[in-house]
This record gives C-alpha cells, sequence and structure tokens, in this order.
C-alpha cells in the first residue's frame, strides 16, 4: 500500500519552495528578500516534514510491528460453530454490508465532506471475496491479530477488542464466514493515500496490528457472571464507542460517543438492564441512541449473557470521564 504520486507531490513541492529559497536569497530588496526567505523556508520545511511523516506512514501501514505467524488449523465447521459464528458475527455486518445485514459482501465507506484519505473500504467476507483464498489460520490471524494475509496491518479492523477472543468463538466466526453464499464482490480493495499516511505517521491514527497470540484462548464458562460479562463486552468492542474504561467515549473519533457504563449502570436493576437492550428505552424511559447497536445485541445475547454484562459492568469503578480539552 502506497501513494508514490502523492509522495512525489511532497517531493516536488518541497524542492519548488527549497529553490524558491535560493532565488530569494538573491534578491536585492529586503522586503522580498526576508519576505521570500521565511515564507519559502516555512513552506519547504513543511512539505519536507510532511513528507518523512508519510513515509513512516506507509511504513507503518506495510510492516506490522509484531512477527504474527500463521496458525496451521482446518475449521471443522460443523453446524452448532456456523450457528455460534454467526452470533459472534454479529458486529460485522456494520461495516462489511452495505445494508448492515448478512451477506458479508463489502462496502465502500463514505467520507463525508472533507478531505479524501483514499479508498476506505471493508472487503468481502463471503466465499466469492478474497477470503476463498485464505487458510482458515490466516482469517483467524486477521480477526484477532490484525493482520493481512499478505503479512501487511488491517485498518479500520476492532483486532484490538476481539484479540482475546477464544479459540472456539474464533474459529466459528470463520465457519460461518465460510457458510455464507457468495456474492460477487463489489467493493473496490482498501487504498490510502499520503494524507492517511501523514496521520498513522504521526500517530493521530493506528493499525489494526496486535501482538502475537501464542497460547491457547479458553473463554470464561458461559453463564450470568461476571467473568463471563467481562469477555462479552470485550468481544463485543463495547469500549470501541464507551471509551476504554467504559466512562463515556471521546468525541471526534470515528464511532459514536458512548456514555458513562460505570456511572449508568449501576443506577438500573438486572432486569432493568435486560429490558433496556431489549426494547431500546432505559428505566426512565430515553430512548437509546441510534449509534447503539442494540438490536444486534439483543439479538446476539441471551438473557443469560445480558446478565453477565450487566454483573461485570455493574462493578466497575465508578470514574467520572475525562472532559475533552478545548480546542
Amino acid at each position: 500500500m502506497f501513494d508514490f504520486v502523492g509522495i512525489l507531490a511532497l517531493v516536488v513541492l518541497g524542492a519548488l519552495f527549497l529553490w524558491l529559497v535560493l532565488r530569494a536569497r538573491r534578491a536585492q530588496k529586503p522586503v522580498v528578500k526576508w519576505g521570500g526567505l521565511v515564507v519559502s523556508g516555512l513552506l519547504s520545511l513543511v512539505f519536507t516534514l510532511a513528507l518523512l511523516v508519510a513515509l513512516v506512514g506507509f511504513y507503518k501501514l506495510n510492516v506490522p510491528p509484531y512477527h504474527n505467524v500463521v496458525a496451521d488449523i482446518k475449521v471443522a465447521s460443523t453446524p452448532a460453530q456456523v450457528a455460534r459464528g454467526q452470533r459472534f458475527a454479529f458486529g460485522c455486518a456494520g461495516c462489511h454490508s452495505p445494508h448492515e445485514t448478512p451477506p458479508l459482501s463489502g462496502q465502500v465507506f463514505p467520507q463525508g465532506g472533507g478531505p479524501s484519505f483514499g479508498t476506505l473500504a471493508a472487503p468481502n467476507l463471503t466465499p466469492a471475496g478474497e477470503i476463498k483464498d485464505w487458510s482458515d489460520g490466516e482469517i483467524i490471524r486477521a480477526i484477532r491479530e490484525g493482520v493481512h494475509k499478505s503479512g501487511r496491518p488491517l485498518v479500520i479492523m476492532p483486532s484490538e477488542a476481539f484479540h482475546n477472543m477464544s479459540d472456539a468463538d474464533v474459529q466459528s466466526i470463520v465457519a460461518y464466514l465460510r457458510s455464507q453464499p457468495a456474492v460477487e464482490p463489489n467493493t473496490p480493495a482498501m487504498k490510502l493515500n499520503v494524507l492517511a499516511a501523514v496521520f498513522v505517521g504521526a500517530g493521530m491514527f493506528t493499525t489494526a496490528a496486535q501482538a502475537p497470540i501464542t497460547q491457547p484462548i479458553v473463554a470464561p464458562v458461559a453463564g450470568a457472571t461476571s467473568d463471563y460479562g467481562k469477555y462479552l463486552v470485550s468481544v463485543m468492542n463495547c469500549r470501541g464507542c464507551h471509551g476504554d474504561n467504559l466512562t463515556g467515549g471521546k468525541p471526534g473519533g470515528p464511532t459514536p460517543v458512548g456514555p458513562n457504563l460505570a456511572v449508568i449502570v449501576p443506577t438500573w436493576s438486572e432486569a432493568g438492564f435486560v429490558t433496556t437492550l431489549r426494547t431500546g428505552a432505559d428505566p426512565a424511559g430515553h430512548t437509546l441512541g441510534q449509534g447503539m447497536p442494540r438490536k444486534e445485541i439483543s439479538a446476539f445475547a441471551s438473557d443469560d449473557d445480558l446478565r453477565a454484562m450487566y454483573a461485570y459492568l455493574r462493578g466497575l469503578t465508578q470514574v467520572a470521564p475525562v472532559p475533552p480539552t478545548e480546542p
């Protein structure tokens, strides 16, 4: 993944303004000389710095920070695995389907009216997409470790949330993906431009690459327990909207800003929590925001699953979120 045109443009612009610096030094009029030196020198520095940061960004986009090996595994794809995988893949449709429902045929993400970052697309995950040429181990590595078949890091993939997904559950997702009807690819490959590389190189956006998984991962025993609730909250990526500590999301990110669950949930009863996610209205009668995937969670989770999540969330330390810094 590399934007040759964008990098060449930065090289040309940096060189152009450096040339103007040299021209300005020979100017006779002080205003032209010093004005040219300041303006041209500053712009030359800006484009040179942008070039260096973009090169760092493209390095990060193409070279994973870890040596992530592929597990030699073949998923059995039993009917029970397919059924469980369909449940655990409930969140995939939000990115990998234009209609937010299976099949996961992929889509191109709209970028609004701001500057373009290239082609941002979620790939086709049906058997007609590129995963038809991937091994089961490569798919598992992509889900939990954020690494493409080619070895480059993935982007816009919540592998951090899936990193501790159990072996059994991630294998069930593979079984489900293989079982979908084949839908011909209708999305181009992800291709980020030089502006996106600047953001990555400056540390304003990170890739999905995670540390290698070298030991078996076993989920807590399913049941209405805090341990299993913690596991579900993790693999359902609740922190993506509600913040790392579940004390509220940060404005300006790519996901909706979720409220402080550590403060809100303990004020509800267990039955009130279950009813909220089943109906979309909290115990006070407030309707949940549209950014909350309540229907998907309700379809995924049994009552015991929701009770487990409640047990975990109710036990969180009630820390107030840090208020956003004023620009």
